[in-house]
């Protein structure tokens, strides 16, 4: 995925020079936790975070923000989807003698609700913290910033902003560019602010579009971020950012935004700025709606987010079921 050569600008942090292939200068998170980090933004979730959000847990209330692993649903069926196969092996089942079940799935692990690792894209030759993806990115799997890293992490303070409910619609409309204004506004409304290491989770309702129009329809461009909120992201410390959004980013782009991102004629330069020059993971769709209704109801928009991904070696992503506990 060879995308621009390599640029002249060079940031020095934390005494480690690196080239960033940044074509406007932008600061990275590279060498920000050492140079030998492979976890980015996840940093920011300490122990006393992990326990703040324990201290959230006050009803025992537990939602799940997996869509259903099987066809039918979001990116799991259709001419698109990325569920291949799923069968279930058994003895011969006589109804009178013992016998057994198992699933077998043949998938992408970037398929359904997943999490984009941050080795899922790179550029100028470089994956997050100036590693070569040449030497590390190999038909073996990803030998540097694999998921693996994260196994025991991706638990912290959960934040919801429901900009459907902030913007009274069903669900955003296709071409919105979710504006700081509309993060900073629903967190407003909804009495919530904001701590480092947070979980940062947008519902813009669009896979009701799925549900009530169809796959052609949910897959017609979509709304999402853009530059603007890619680095609000990045100054408030935030660890992670996951939506019901099939791609985060706005589609179509921002024409300037694949020039920020350092690499001028790529088509998802969000995820480049997120996942290589940012060091954050990624949680694509994700199951909100049930969430947002129940914060609608009890009007509390934080709670402990659990979501590990599953321990593939050398990983760049994992299909994922993550719990919101209140």
């Amino acid at each position: 995925m060879d995308i621009i050569p390599l640029c002249r600008i060079v940031l020095t942090m934390t005494g480690l020079a690196l080239a960033t292939g940044l074509i406007q200068g932008e600061e990275t998170n590279w060498g920000k936790w050492g140079e030998n980090d492979q976890v980015g933004t996840l940093n920011y979730i300490t122990p006393d975070a992990v326990r703040y959000a324990a201290s959230l847990v006050k009803q025992g209330k537990v939602l799940a923000l997996g869509l259903p692993f099987a066809p039918g649903h979001p990116n799991g069926g259709g001419p698109n989807g990325r569920i291949y196969r799923y069968m279930i092996q058994t003895a011969q089942n006589t109804g009178q003698t013992p016998g057994f079940a198992e699933d077998h799935l043949y998938t992408e692990t970037h398929g359904t609700s997943h999490y984009d690792g941050i080795v899922h894209f790179y550029a100028n030759g470089k994956i997050y913290n100036g590693y070569d993806a040449e030497t590390y990115v190999t038909e073996k799997g990803a030998m540097k910033n694999g998921i693996e890293h994260v196994a025991d992490k991706i638990v912290g303070r959960g934040v919801l902003l429901d900009l459907a409910r902030y913007k009274e619609v069903i669900h955003l409309p296709a071409g919105y560019v979710i504006t700081v204004d509309d993060m900073e506004g629903a967190a407003r409304k909804q009495g919530v602010d904001f701590r480092e290491g947070d979980i940062i989770l947008v519902h813009s309702g669009w896979q009701m579009r799925w549900y009530r129009e169809g796959e052609a329809a949910f897959r017609s461009g979509s709304p999402g971020i853009g530059w603007e909120v890619s680095q609000w992201l990045k100054r408030n410390h935030a660890s992670f950012f996951g939506s019901d959004l099939p791609n985060q980013e706005i589609k179509p782009i921002e024409t300037d935004t694949p020039r920020k991102s350092g690499a001028p004629t790529w088509h998802l330069p969000i995820h480049l700025e997120m996942n290589r020059n940012q060091g954050m993971m990624l949680g694509d769709h994700l199951y909100l709606h049930e969430l947002a209704e129940d914060c609608a109801t009890d009007g509390i928009y934080e709670f402990m987010f659990v979501g590990p991904p599953l321990n593939i070696l050398h990983g760049t992503g994992s299909p994922v079921n993550p719990q919101a506990i209140k």
